[in-house]
Order: structure tokens, then sequence, then C-alpha cells
């Protein structure tokens, strides 16, 4: 496969052209500053296990997985089209520090500070799903 054809495949298999939105959420950063690892780590767990139990985010491949150095890399196949309306990422640091973890779900450009397992679950059902942010804990959007 044809790495154009792998990236069209993965992408693909995520349901990146039909996705509805994109949470990202600052967990185990590299230098914890705005909340603690473990708490930014249970966040995330809990964040990846929802959207899969309720069918909202696909998968990527299995042969697009990181291999150790001691694994061979997968051949790649061609993926069916993913069903997936939420696309989710860890990423080191939204740069906010303060009251995380923090999380940012675009193409709203909403920003949410303290986001507990509780507050997450808040996220997804009535954001993620019903459209509407929780105003609670919003501390920013962007573009306004």
């Amino acid at each position: 496969m044809e790495p154009e054809e792998r990236l069209e495949s993965i992408s693909s298999a995520l349901s990146i052209d039909t996705v509805e939105r994109h949470i990202l959420l600052c967990a185990e950063p590299t230098t914890p500053k705005c909340a603690a690892i473990e708490e930014g780590a249970a966040v995330w767990r809990h964040l990846k296990t929802r959207l899969k139990a309720m069918g909202l985010a696909s998968a990527p491949p299995p042969w697009s997985a990181k291999m150790t150095k001691d694994q061979e890399e997968a051949e790649p196949w061609p993926m069916p089209p993913g069903g997936g309306r939420i696309l989710r990422s860890k990423v080191d640091c939204l740069r906010i520090c303060e009251q995380g973890p923090i999380a940012v779900v675009y193409p709203d450009g909403v920003w949410y500070h303290s986001v507990s397992v509780d507050v997450m679950d808040r996220i997804i059902d009535q954001h993620l799903v019903g459209g509407e942010p929780v105003e609670e804990f919003v501390f920013a959007r962007t573009g306004g």
C-alpha cells in the first residue's frame, strides 16, 4: 500500500470526513502544571471507554499502531469506513496550565476547565452528543 493510500485508509477508518466534533484533552503532560498526571490519565481512559461504548468513536486500523523495535510492521490492508461521530485526541499541553485538566471541543471552539470524570460525562452527553456546551465549566470560546 502506498503512503497516500495508507493515510486515506486511516482517515476513513477514523471517520474523519464525517466527524461532527473533535475533543482535545490535556492529559498525562510531560511537565504537569494544571493537574496531576493520574487525574488526566483517568479522564482520558474514561473518555475513550465511553465514546467506544456509545459507538461514537471509530478506531484506527490495527496496522497503523506504533510498533516497538521488537515487532514487525504489520502489512496494511484497506479498512471499511468507520461510523464514529466524535474524534478524540490526547495532547501533552493546551498551554493554560491552570485548573486542569483542560479540554477543547472543535469546531465549536469551547474550552473547559476542571475536567474530572464526572465533568467529562456531562461534556460527552450534553455537548459532544447534544450540541450544548456545559456552561458551568466553560472559560473561553475561540473567536470570541
